[in-house]
Order: C-alpha cells, then structure tokens, then sequence
C-alpha cells in the first residue's frame, strides 16, 4: 500500500526546497540591479562633474592676468601650455587625456564592450599618443599626479609604440564601481 501522507510529506519538502531555490535566484537578481543602479548613478555623476570641468578649462585662460599668476605660482605649467599653442590647445589635450582615462576606468569596470575597446585604444589612442604636444601635456599631467597611476601604467606602452593590455577584471575580483580618480586627493 502506498501512504499518501509520506508522499504529500516530500512533495512539500520538495516544493519547499524549489521555492527557496527560486527566493535566492531573485535575491541574486535584485542583488545585480542594485549593483547596475549604483553604477548608473555614479557614471551619471562622473558625466556631470566631466562637463562641469570641461566649462571650467574653457573659461580658465580667458581670466585678466591668470597667464602671468600662472607663470609666478606654476612656470613648469606655464612651459608646456606655452610650448603646445596655448591654453586652448592645452585643455583640449588636457580634455582627450581625461576621456581616455575615463575610457580606461569604464573598460576595467567591464562596461565598455570589446567593439568601443578596439575602436578607442586601436583609432583614437594610439594616434593621439604618437602627437608631439599631446605627449607634453600627458608628461606634465602625470608628472604633476592628475592622473590615476593604474592609467599611466596603462597608457605609457603607447607612448612607445607598443600596444597596452586590456584592463578589464574579471567580474567579483574588484569592486565595478569604483572611481579612484574621484576619491583622488592633490598632494605636493
């Protein structure tokens, strides 16, 4: 004879195994949206304050005397904008270097795809590197510690003519979002 009570017993046990089994899966997927939100919102913030800086270095040359306070507090500053052209010339090295630093941040945050990598280390990078001015303005923003070392690290190879290795990391062996350049602080 077959006992019904055992068997509706481990059919609740088994149906409570798969409704816990189900509970972590949408545990994990919650646990994943939260994760793209604090990414969403952090790439939103560094896209702001991007824009806000870029606003900031179109206006800065444009200040009554700030080239003759710039030579007295920053000659070295002063050199290399005075040997690529000027202030306008500057930032806008200044600004290419930032996007590529941004770029590099993202790709090791796993978020730029392998298609975008190729185009902007293999089209964009490398031509820039091999640009006398832009050069200088990479040696003076690294000398002076504007820049994440990791990058650096990154973007030196190219400077020679030599490839650079692709920064993504695995996915859970680095916190994805994290944005060293932002918690960066200027010591001289």
């Amino acid at each position: 004879m077959v006992d019904y009570g055992i068997i509706l017993g481990l059919l609740g046990v088994a149906s409570g195994a798969a409704s816990l089994i189900y509970s972590r899966s949408q545990v994990v997927a919650a646990r994943r949206q939260a994760e793209q939100a604090t990414r969403a919102t952090l790439l939103e913030g560094n896209r702001e304050i991007s824009v806000r800086l870029q606003q900031i270095r179109a206006r800065f040359f444009k200040v009554p005397g700030i080239s003759e306070e710039l030579q007295n507090s920053r000659p070295e500053i002063k050199e290399v904008v005075d040997s690529v052209g000027g202030g306008e010339v500057y930032y806008f090295f200044r600004d290419v270097i930032d996007t590529f630093e941004d770029i590099f941040v993202l790709r090791r945050s796993r978020i730029v795809t392998d298609e975008h990598w190729r185009v902007w280390t293999g089209s964009q990078m490398a031509v820039y590197a091999g640009l006398p001015r832009f050069r200088s303005v990479f040696k003076l923003a690294k000398q002076e510690g504007f820049l994440d070392p990791e990058f650096v690290k990154f973007f030196e190879p190219l400077l020679d003519g030599k490839s650079v290795r692709d920064p993504r990391v695995p996915s859970g062996d680095a916190n994805s979002t994290r944005l060293p350049r932002l918690w960066r602080t200027r010591s001289k």
